[in-house]
């Protein structure tokens, strides 16, 4: 899963990147072995992750403090938002001894969030990628940063080439649609529908292999990059009405038959993803 691209230019801290991402792509491929899944390997490693994580997170956040960081404080609650999801993975994992559809549900969670995590915010403070500033006002365009700002970050897959096209039945014939609901200041939901050709794709992006059939794992990862998605319109949807925004966990859908004028389709280089975007205001 390691790739020289992903190194945000802090030595000691890409070298903890470099061993994370080498212990789930070691989980990765015993999940895929196709015989028996050496359980105690799994543990092992699992419980390695769970350590390493939250001394990598430590560390890292001494470097944030050494250098005067200005946001210091939403980084740290990244990392507390994320040992929190652990902790609770953790339990789900002993009390299932180790079953592996939460194995595999874990790790999906796991590789995502930490691709988006370096290539996202690690970045941010070494100014390999500059944060956005611009406050999108149309759904068309929420929409597309949402879906543009993540694949380019988490796949790199060009966010400049990325654009709204023609509505397409037959892109979708296939595929599989994950809701991510708005809570507290708005309500609502984006739905996002990825053909299968196009999680296949993305999945040999993110994890280095190109599944015949979605599975536990990819669904995992796929759910949590629809996340990362949503939290982005959500944040955008903050920075225009000026109230809190949250976003609800993950759920499997259908595709939307919202208006068309409130569901987009994204041409993203690899395929078309559609995205609905209903939102209302407390």
């Amino acid at each position: 899963m390691w790739k020289e691209s992903l190194r945000i230019g802090v030595d000691a801290i890409d070298a903890q990147h470099k061993k994370l991402f080498e212990n789930v792509g070691n989980l990765v491929r015993i999940l895929r072995s196709g015989g028996t899944v050496d359980k105690q390997k799994c543990v092992e490693i699992i419980h390695f992750l769970e350590d390493y994580m939250v001394t990598h997170f430590e560390e890292e956040e001494a470097y944030l403090t050494a250098i005067k960081y200005p946001d210091f404080y939403s980084h740290k609650k990244l990392h507390e938002g994320f040992k929190r999801t652990v902790n609770q993975h953790a339990k789900i994992l002993e009390d299932s001894d180790f079953s592996p559809h939460d194995v595999n549900v874990f790790v999906g969670i796991l590789a995502a969030w930490l691709l988006y995590h370096v290539t996202d915010a690690d970045r941010r403070y070494t100014h390999v990628t500059e944060m956005s500033g611009q406050k999108y006002m149309k759904h068309e365009e929420m929409v597309l940063f949402g879906v543009s700002d993540v694949l380019e970050k988490m796949v790199g897959l060009p966010a400049a080439s990325m654009k709204v096209t023609a509505d397409c039945d037959e892109c979708f014939a296939d595929s599989v649609s994950v809701k991510v609901g708005f809570t507290d200041g708005a309500m609502g939901y984006t739905n996002i529908t990825y053909p299968t050709s196009f999680i296949k794709d993305i999945v040999n992006e993110m994890l280095n292999y190109t599944p015949e059939t979605i599975g536990e794992l990819e669904m995992s990862a796929i759910f949590e990059m629809s996340n990362i998605i949503g939290g982005t319109v959500c944040r955008q949807i903050t920075a225009i009405k000026g109230i809190f925004c949250d976003i609800k966990p993950p759920i499997e859908s259908h595709r939307s038959t919202l208006p068309s004028d409130e569901r987009f389709v994204i041409d993203t280089g690899k395929g078309a993803v559609e995205v609905a975007l209903a939102v209302s205001f407390i």
